[in-house]
């Protein structure tokens, strides 16, 4: 976290911090001393609303670092300080799009809390990877087996079935059941993609059914967080829909039965690869050429499953059994593993845990897809519209009256109900915390957002669907925003719904469904 403040003069804020551990505890609180409260701010609603911006940006940031947090908590590997320089980067980039919004105490205190948050985590991850490596546990788990190993030798009785069911149970099942979870996240992306082509083919569609989605719930609390917190609520309604995906159209147990398959014939083949020594010849039939067999088992696997070294190691203690009695007894006991793998299957339908499990998680796939460079108009919020991630220019189709993107007229505190293309061809002024607050032409507003393109154009109006939106959540939007409800034409009150979605399909040109 130090190197991630190297060129900030906050030695004296870290100096205090002594257990970080204890940061993160409580709700995050946006205060005075984390706005950029310039001298030149005078109006009263013009703080309530630089207060207001750094809030909801702080409302972003830590939802999206505790989901990164989570993800690799649930890796059950043991805590790697790259771990923690991912959640800082992800919180450098959102305070980098938030540009002079924020200081750096609130960089400081925001890190601070989302620090101590992941502090306590992979503190509890690393304390289960230790657990997992305790020798004395490891000794305690195989106690049974051991008693049986010095029963075995003390009645000089055959081993060969109870060590090859051991194997199966106690090595091979482990990984294949970790494999099959962590390795279906490719083939989940794939199921989605399959059964909703549409859905993810392009942004704009994927754009066109969230903002359909949102009108048939007549809910304002998802307008808000679609408007305001667009990347969480894009990244929420991916998860959301792999979910609901698996619950009614794909089988999840289908996919698992696939990937049972796969693995179950390239052990197989590995049985078969594994009866022969470095010099091409047949193992003896001894006790030592069962061990070397297993070796070489466990290596032929090894770029599919991860065997437990001291689960063989356990497994394979004071063996006895000759090597040709052995790999005889597996193989009755790999099919008795693969029926009890294929019914414990056919019981799992927990998609949840499915998704905490994998890899390769589904739904950052997929985000990846539609989301595009998450850029949004600096006035009304609507996202960027540019093909792919990798592009200067920022722009779209349709803006959105900008009382919708917190914006109002900071004489009256009224949301605003005009356009950005209007307001760029007008006489207009804004101020924010990119002007230092002070009043700047709408018409030269490249000045302080190069990159974005708006044209000037008065005779563009907002949407119905837009105007539909904002006349229907008028007063929750004012009142979320602290704000005074927008003030607009009346006949904006005749927008019925019907022609909110009618609306909506022109804008993407959707012509039937």
């Amino acid at each position: 976290m130090t190197a991630s403040l190297m060129n900030r003069n906050v030695n004296e804020d870290l100096q205090k911090v002594k257990n970080l551990t204890q940061y993160g505890l409580q709700q995050f609180e946006v205060t005075d001393k984390h706005v950029r409260l310039s001298t030149k701010i005078k109006h009263f609603f013009t703080r309530q609303n630089a207060k207001q911006n750094v809030e909801m940006i702080a409302k972003d940031v830590i939802p999206n670092c505790c989901r990164i947090i989570e993800e690799l908590a649930e890796t059950k590997t043991d805590y790697q300080d790259v771990f923690i320089k991912d959640v800082l980067e992800e919180i450098d980039m959102c305070l980098k799009q938030a540009g002079s919004k924020v200081n750096t105490k609130f960089e400081v205190d925001l890190k601070l809390h989302i620090c101590g948050i992941a502090s306590r985590r992979f503190l509890e991850m690393h304390r289960d990877f230790l657990a997992a490596q305790d020798p004395l546990k490891n000794l305690e788990k195989f106690k049974n087996q051991y008693l049986s190993d010095f029963i075995d030798l003390y009645r000089k009785k055959n081993q060969c079935q109870r060590k090859a069911q051991d194997f199966t149970q106690l090595c091979l099942k482990p990984a294949v059941i970790e494999h099959i979870n962590q390795s279906l996240g490719t083939d989940i992306v794939d199921a989605v993609l399959a059964n909703y082509p549409t859905e993810y083919s392009t942004r704009l569609l994927f754009q066109y059914n969230i903002q359909r989605g949102l009108l048939e719930q007549q809910d304002f609390k998802p307008f808000f967080k679609y408007i305001l917190h667009y990347k969480t609520y894009v990244k929420d309604w991916i998860y959301n829909h792999i979910i609901d995906c698996f619950s009614k159209d794909v089988s999840l147990q289908e996919l698992k039965m696939k990937k049972l398959d796969i693995v179950f014939s390239k052990i197989t083949k590995a049985v078969k690869t594994s009866k022969h020594g470095e010099d091409k010849l047949p193992l003896p039939d001894d006790a030592e050429s069962t061990k070397r067999f297993v070796q070489n088992f466990c290596t032929a696997l090894s770029d599919v499953i991860s065997v437990p070294a001291n689960a063989v190691e356990g497994v394979l203690f004071q063996n006895t059994s000759c090597y040709s009695s052995f790999t005889q007894s597996l193989t009755e006991h790999l099919d008795d593993l693969k029926k009890q793998l294929e019914e414990e299957i056919s019981k799992s339908s927990d998609i949840i845990e499915t998704l905490n499990n994998v890899l390769v998680k589904p739904q950052d796939e997929l985000f990846k897809r539609v989301f595009g460079c998450g850029e949004q108009c600096p006035f009304c919020r609507v996202p960027c519209e540019a093909g792919g991630k990798k592009h200067r220019d920022h722009f779209a189709a349709v803006h959105r009256p900008q009382g919708l993107g917190t914006y109002r007229d900071l004489e009256t505190n009224i949301l605003c109900e005009e356009i950005c293309t209007s307001s760029v061809h007008g006489n207009g002024k804004f101020l924010n915390d990119e002007t230092d607050f002070q009043p700047h032409p709408y018409k030269k507003y490249r000045t302080y957002y190069p990159n974005w393109i708006i044209p000037p154009d008065s005779t563009i109006e907002a949407s119905d669907y837009w105007k539909y939106v904002l006349t229907t959540f008028n007063t929750d939007f004012a009142k979320k925003y602290k704000a005074k409800p927008a003030v607009y034409p009346e006949p904006w009150n005749s927008i019925t719904k019907d022609q909110a979605l009618i609306s909506l399909k022109s804008a993407f040109n959707i012509t039937d469904e």
